[in-house]
């Protein structure tokens, strides 16, 4: 198992020192690394003097970057079973707790290893650096004063039933913000670098529209990630089939048409008949299309805010809004698709049993049940249907609570298709890409062009132009 050391010291300490002796030791065979903050800064400002510029000018933002590139290069040495030492002061103990908590987090066992040297002698090794080391001496004298009584005491990282809000921002992979409107609230959802370098741990698929209090709980949820079929290797086609087959409870399998507009949830708020409408970021611009669509009779929404906060649910709903956000599938209106209830719990889970009374109280419509597979056979046969559909595709929902989507291959084409169509369409520029996506999306335009068809709307609640992709989605079968 990987493990973290924490060095906690003050400049001079010997911390550096210590660790270069341990990163040499030839008797350390593992695979080991040290993570050094100051060898961080003076890479990124690629000289000394740079580096004490961009202290002095840009500290708070200089030192987050540093920080941030720290955690990860942490988190991804564990990842690859390597011992790490991370080699920084963690005067404050909340640094070296979090990292405590990170190395948790990715499966790795943590010690520290302190550096407790009296103030007369850090400030004679302090003056005898060299000027690229030293430090000034108040700042050593104004941490010692703040730190020195707290710093080297035992690290309690809590229990993984702790404070959650805690552990989602000890993870580089994890990013926490304050949702806009609210006091005490924080939005947590995995990085742009967790998505694009696949880092799918528990906690990066939990935090998708997560909202935690200040202490931790649970105020609001969407669905944790999910993915597609053949997306990763854990969901490909063969995979997904086998579990039908060989997982225990896994059937039947509740095949539902997947909806395709944004994902709205809705929270009961702390005043009565008051409401939460967030998308997975919070408070947004889009909270308003959601509101809009909400029933509007007081005593409708009265019955619906105390199911809510009787249940300790989020509602979710897939929002259609064919004015302001129009996507590739086309509806007749705009309008709310109730999805589930989700629990507002650190673990994901659907509030099956509320479902039913909840849709009938607000006049709601679910999705369609496309059918339910009783068979690896059948589940497999579902899974070929949704990708040939002419619909966005399908959610598999296992007995056992796995969840899988299916996006069908024309959703996928005419997707793939909209940046390309943006770049045309809305900054007049040529498309210059080569391959079948591009040929198909100069088709189109030139096709709509020669029969004076506007492939763009308005977004009436934006004030902007944007492509409309339900246009272009019926255009793609006659220009193939």
């Amino acid at each position: 198992m990987a493990k973290l050391i924490i060095l906690r010291g003050l400049p001079a300490s010997g911390k550096s020192t210590w660790a270069r002796r341990w990163a040499d030791d030839p008797s350390n065979t593992w695979p080991h690394c040290v993570v050094s903050l100051d060898a961080i800064r003076l890479m990124v400002a690629g000289s000394a003097a740079n580096r004490d510029r961009m202290w002095s000018r840009h500290a708070k933002s200089f030192e987050a970057m540093v920080v941030a590139m720290g955690r990860h290069m942490v988190a991804d040495a564990l990842d690859a079973g390597w011992d790490v030492v991370a080699d920084a002061q963690h005067a404050n103990p909340r640094y070296a707790r979090e990292l405590a908590l990170l190395a948790r987090r990715h499966g790795a066992i943590w010690e520290t290893k302190d550096f407790d040297v009296p103030l007369d002698e850090l400030l004679r090794r302090n003056a005898a650096r060299g000027d690229a080391d030293r430090v000034p001496e108040e700042y050593i004298r104004e941490s010692w004063k703040r730190f020195h009584a707290v710093m080297f005491r035992p690290l309690e990282p809590g229990d993984p039933d702790g404070n959650l809000l805690d552990r989602m921002r000890a993870d580089p992979y994890v990013r926490v913000v304050p949702v806009r409107g609210e006091t005490d609230v924080f939005a947590c959802n995995f990085t742009s670098e967790a998505f694009r370098e696949h880092r799918w741990t528990a906690r990066t698929i939990n935090a998708r529209g997560l909202f935690l209090d200040g202490d931790g709980r649970v105020v609001q949820r969407g669905f944790e990630k999910f993915f597609a079929v053949d997306e990763t290797p854990e969901t490909s086609f063969e995979r997904v089939v086998a579990h039908a087959r060989d997982h225990a409870g896994a059937l039947p399998v509740r095949v539902e048409r997947k909806e395709n507009g944004f994902l709205g949830l809705v929270g009961a708020g702390g005043d009565p008949g008051t409401f939460r409408f967030w998308s997975k970021s919070g408070q947004t611009d889009y909270s308003a299309l959601i509101e809009r669509l909400f029933p509007e009779d007081p005593a409708v929404r009265g019955e619906l805010w105390r199911m809510l906060r009787e249940w300790d649910v989020t509602a979710a709903f897939e929002v259609i809004d064919c004015e302001s956000d129009r996507h590739i599938v086309g509806y007749d209106g705009s309008g709310l698709r109730l999805l589930h209830l989700i629990r507002n719990a650190e673990t994901f889970s659907i509030d099956y049993g509320h479902e039913g009374a909840f849709t009938q109280a607000g006049g709601f419509v679910r999705p369609e049940t496309v059918t339910i597979a009783r068979t690896p056979d059948e589940v497999a046969q579902a899974i070929v249907d949704a990708k040939a559909s002419p619909r966005e595709g399908v959610v598999l929902y296992f007995a056992d609570g796995w969840m899988v989507k299916v996006k069908s291959d024309r959703y996928k084409l005419v997707k793939a298709m909209r940046p390309l169509l943006q770049r045309m369409l809305l900054r007049g520029r040529p498309c210059n890409k080569t391959g079948d996506v591009a040929d198909l999306a100069r088709r189109i335009v030139d096709y709509a062009r020669d029969h004076d068809i506007d492939l763009t709307y308005e977004r009436q609640a934006f004030g902007e132009r944007d492509v409309d992709m339900t246009k272009v989605g019926e255009l793609v079968d006659l220009v193939r």
